[in-house]
């Protein structure tokens, strides 16, 4: 089963991936990684990587970071997200991989997009894609994954029915 989860910023992406790990963390052998915005005082500063098993976090991009590679206001740390890249790779013996989020700051890696096109093949992928970004590594999980849209309405329901899927299909 391969799913594509997408919808507007905070809609809850993130939320819904910390929440299918949550209920099958005892259950699968689960890895990946969720994406988590940075706020100081209220504002977004940033956005960090964080790996669902160790805990372990990195900057993925930063208001004020000096980087060739900027989305919007944000200055992309492409070591950090090429380090995550390479645990992509490791990923081989996961009941279940989790990748959150495949978006523009992430596809500025293109150790990033190649580990993520070596795992399409796989069964039992969990990713978030952003909603409009045409990157042709996008365009191929659009046409190869089933791809469910959050709103307000259905994102609790959603998180649920993943759940319930990767249980009882895996």
């Amino acid at each position: 089963m391969k799913i594509a989860v997408t919808g507007r910023p905070g809609i809850g992406k993130t939320t819904l991936c910390l929440k299918v790990y949550d209920a099958l963390k005892n259950k699968l052998e689960i890895e990946g990684f969720v994406t988590k915005e940075v706020r100081e005082r209220g504002v977004r500063i940033g956005f960090k990587l964080i790996d669902l098993k160790s805990g372990e976090e990195a900057w993925l991009a930063k208001v004020g970071y000096r980087s060739p590679f900027k989305v919007g206001k944000y200055g992309v740390i492409l070591e950090s997200i090429d380090r995550f890249a390479e645990r992509i790779e490791g990923y081989a013996n996961a009941d279940l991989i989790i990748l959150d989020e495949i978006g523009p700051m992430e596809l500025k890696s293109r150790k990033f997009v190649e580990a993520v096109e070596g795992i399409l093949d796989r069964d039992n992928l969990l990713f978030t894609i952003h909603l409009k970004s045409q990157h042709p590594l996008l365009k191929k999980i659009r046409s190869e994954f089933e791809v469910i849209t959050l709103s307000e309405e259905n994102r609790n329901a959603v998180a649920d029915e993943i759940v319930r899927r990767f249980t009882h299909d895996g």
